[in-house]
């Protein structure tokens, strides 16, 4: 396999995309490191010219390491390797082998060769959902460079929801999608990600969460509940007591994956244990997630009272105001929650019970 080298000037291209630069240049805007317009006033370029050459070292260090696994990846996917696989997903894999490993390790890469056609066959049928796509697409993600004006990245996410729609009738189009594909296409093609997308929707069965009926949705939304009332009881009942609900808070992270209200980096941690730890168990850290800002967050919730939009409003900016919720510390606070898979699957048949 090809050796990847993160050299100061070639990180950002060995994702397959544009080199994004922090500093901007008369109408160019300032970019971060992901590809999103940032204020460049907020710090000097010196620091963050130090802070850019630091962290590529480091990234090198562990793309090395990456590197080696993947070239024996079925040790460590399958066989003796599998604990060090684990512990090094959960410390976050390199931006530059990202897009890579998420492939490998949701199949989808090994779909894309097994069906070499079929990405193009969907693009060429109709498909009754065009109209929806084309009216989102600059509704979403609009402060990434990639999918600002109508260039490439627009038309790529436009292709990319399309092929789902016409590849997965049961879910059509939800703007949910668009986000998660989004995301997808700054770290791979537009045929690339429309397989992972495949994935999280029909091996997943995420499509449920995006299907009109929203079946998914209230599945979720029970087995959530259900997991904040045995965990965290006292915030469950205030919550429950001053009407709010996980629809409330929670609909927009699950049903994006937490693409629309988080910080970028959050982001790619998360989804980093989602999609490469063996599914149901990687679902597990969407829980997780929630019911660690709910536990940060948890003094100050049960001071708001005869406040839905305060208190609601408080919740969802919680991972953008609080740094203890951003990052690394996040995702620390998210795997010291003991959570076993048993225990989101008895609140899942709770929640599909007529009853409930």
């Amino acid at each position: 396999s090809r050796q990847i080298w993160l050299s100061p000037t070639s990180f950002e291209r060995e994702r397959g995309q544009k080199c994004f630069m922090l500093a901007g240049n008369g109408d160019r805007p300032a970019l971060d490191r992901y590809g999103f317009v940032v204020d460049q006033n907020v710090r000097a370029p010196g620091q963050v010219e130090k802070d850019r050459v630091a962290r590529i070292r480091h990234e090198n260090e562990r793309a090395s390491k990456w590197q080696r696994m993947i070239a024996e990846w079925d040790v460590f996917a399958r066989g003796s390797g599998q604990k060090k696989l684990k512990a090094r997903i959960r410390k976050g894999i390199p931006d530059g082998v990202r897009g890579h490993v998420w492939q490998v390790s949701t199949g989808a890469m090994q779909m894309r060769s097994e069906r070499p056609g079929l990405y193009a066959q969907l693009l060429a049928r109709a498909s009754e959902h065009d109209s929806q796509i084309e009216k989102d697409i600059n509704r979403t993600m609009p402060q990434h460079i990639q999918f600002r004006g109508s260039g490439d990245g627009q038309r790529q996410l436009f292709n990319v929801g399309h092929a789902l729609a016409v590849h997965d009738p049961r879910v059509g189009y939800n703007q949910a999608e668009a986000y998660v594909a989004a995301v997808l296409l700054t770290y791979m093609t537009e045929e690339e990600a429309f397989f992972v997308l495949a994935h999280i929707s029909i091996q997943r069965d995420y499509g449920r969460v995006w299907m009109r009926s929203m079946e998914g949705w209230f599945e979720m939304r029970g087995t959530l509940d259900g997991l904040v009332r045995t965990k965290l009881p006292k915030l469950h009942q205030h919550l429950q007591h001053e009407g709010v609900t996980p629809d409330l808070y929670a609909l927009s992270w699950l049903s994006t994956l937490f693409t629309k209200d988080f910080p970028f980096e959050s982001v790619l941690r998360i989804w980093d244990i989602f999609l490469c730890e063996p599914h149901p168990k990687g679902t597990k850290i969407l829980f997780r997630v929630v019911l660690a800002i709910l536990k940060e967050g948890e003094r100050e919730i049960v001071r708001m009272k005869d406040d839905v939009p305060r208190i609601t409003e408080f919740i969802r900016q919680l991972p953008n105001t609080n740094p203890e919720l951003q990052g690394d510390k996040l995702i620390a606070k998210a795997l010291n929650i003991s959570l076993k898979t048993t225990a989101i699957s008895t609140e899942t048949a709770v929640a599909r019970s007529p009853k409930r």
